[in-house]
């Protein structure tokens, strides 16, 4: 209880996201939720591109981690856009096969962590992991959905406009139906901005809301646009602490890891001597994979004469080494997520006691609802008596 008196109830509170991002439970589902999306994007583009569909190379998700965030999401960006550019059925089929995939994952996995994060921030209680799970997994189609109804709304009045073009191909009465309503179109390409940009905007807010109020994905939806409306200045204020805070939080956690990563191997190579330096120049051939974002330059190995293990006790060494170092790059890029999500919490609460005067304390829980329920009950027998 001690710590919950530390709560300001104000924009000071974002700064509680650093520590609530490392909760054990949190770490675990984010953990968690990382490795299940590369292994999810892995197999699915290796099963695609063996039937002929995609183009792509599984291998691109994996420079996702080995890579520096520098170098890597650049070269896999440009690598994913060029593949999927030209967008034909199959192409569009295999995307949303990956979208809808890491949308489950990420429904129950994402839901867990904000409802943990809520009630400790709310109430500072400490809820099981299995319960949290438990939350998710009963509000799971509220978390699939409420991303994708702003997408629904978008591609809704964007097909009104192409049906609307297809008229037009008819010959005299159909360019005559596109002339009267043009308007129309306007009005439907305002409104698919309306729509994708605050909805991008507070798509923050939704995984929260269902978290604190136990709703489903149309409330998650209409609370995250009327939050945003309603507070535009405040909304952007929040976002923009908790990206700069969250930035030199990052650079801290990253410095961290890559330090450790660096006496490990320094450590180690002054040991094992000549031939842990041969393994190391054998993995710097393929990528800097102890780059962490504080790499100012290449290393002048990788330029130099091929370097090849000749025992496979070596290789495993050096297969092991690549384990060990992505396993500690997927813990950064966890916290990335857990801090995230943390904070999009915390600026939930915050819009919400501005905007609807809730209390701070006011969260959604199994105990409540059944007390809702038995007043309903009782009230309902009292007028059936009275009658």
């Amino acid at each position: 209880m001690a710590e919950t008196k530390t709560i300001k109830h104000d924009w000071r509170d974002i700064f509680r996201a650093f520590k609530m991002a490392f909760d054990p439970r949190k770490m675990f589902l984010g953990y968690a939720g990382l490795l299940a999306s590369v292994v999810w994007c892995i197999a699915a583009v290796s099963f695609f591109s063996a039937l002929k569909l995609v183009s792509v190379d599984s291998y691109a998700f994996i420079k996702l981690i080995l890579y520096s965030a520098k170098e890597g999401i650049p070269a896999v960006s440009k690598n994913l856009l060029l593949a999927i550019m030209p967008l034909d059925f199959g192409e569009l089929f295999v995307s949303a096969v990956l979208v809808f995939g890491l949308l489950a994952i990420w429904s129950l996995v994402g839901g867990a962590i904000t409802r943990i994060a809520s009630l400790d921030y709310a109430r500072g209680e400490s809820v099981q992991l299995a319960d949290a799970l438990k939350f998710a997994r009963k509000k799971f189609w509220s978390y699939f959905w409420s991303p994708l109804v702003p997408v629904i709304g978008v591609i809704f009045f964007a097909l009104c406009n192409v049906v609307g073009g297809l008229i037009g191909r008819i010959p005299v009465f159909g360019e005559i139906v596109v002339a009267l309503g043009f308007p129309f179109a306007l009005i439907s390409g305002f409104l698919i901005v309306f729509i994708g940009v605050v909805g991008a905007l507070g798509l923050c807010l939704m995984f929260p809301t269902i978290s604190t109020e136990g709703s489903d994905a149309f409330d998650a939806m209409s609370r995250a646009y009327s939050y945003v409306i309603s507070r535009p200045k405040q909304f952007l204020l929040y976002c923009i602490i908790n990206t700069s805070y969250g930035v030199i939080c990052l650079a801290v956690v990253a410095l961290a890891a890559w330090i450790m990563i660096k006496l490990g191997f320094c450590t180690v190579g002054l040991g094992m001597g000549q031939k842990f330096s041969a393994v190391q120049s054998f993995i710097l051939q393929k990528c800097n994979i102890a780059c962490l974002g504080f790499c100012t330059a290449h290393s002048a190995e990788p330029k130099t004469a091929l370097v090849c293990l000749d025992r496979w006790s070596l290789k495993f060494l050096a297969g092991m080494l690549i384990i060990y170092v992505v396993l500690i790059k997927l813990a950064v890029w966890t916290f990335v997520t857990t801090y995230w999500l943390s904070a999009k919490t915390i600026i939930y609460f915050l819009l919400r006691k501005e905007i609807d005067s809730t209390d701070i304390t006011d969260v959604y829980t199994e105990e409540i609802a059944q007390e809702e329920k038995k007043t309903e009950i009782t009230g309902e027998g009292t007028k059936k008596l009275s009658q």
